[in-house]
């Protein structure tokens, strides 16, 4: 979600998370796959496969 352009609370929202749980895991991923920005985060991850369900929203 973040990698499609979502914000922390957008996607808190739609995984009635709290925003602070967004930031903490996002943190966590930029961290494991070496970026530092949100912008670096689609390049960073493999694409989606071809039969994956479409995201609603």
């Amino acid at each position: 979600l973040a990698a499609e352009g979502r914000t922390n609370a957008e996607i808190a929202a739609l995984l009635h998370l709290a925003r602070r749980t967004v930031e903490t895991h996002l943190t966590a991923a930029y961290r494991k796959l070496g970026i530092t920005r949100r912008t670096q985060l689609p390049r960073a991850l493999p694409p989606a496969p071809p039969d994956a369900p479409a995201r609603a929203g």
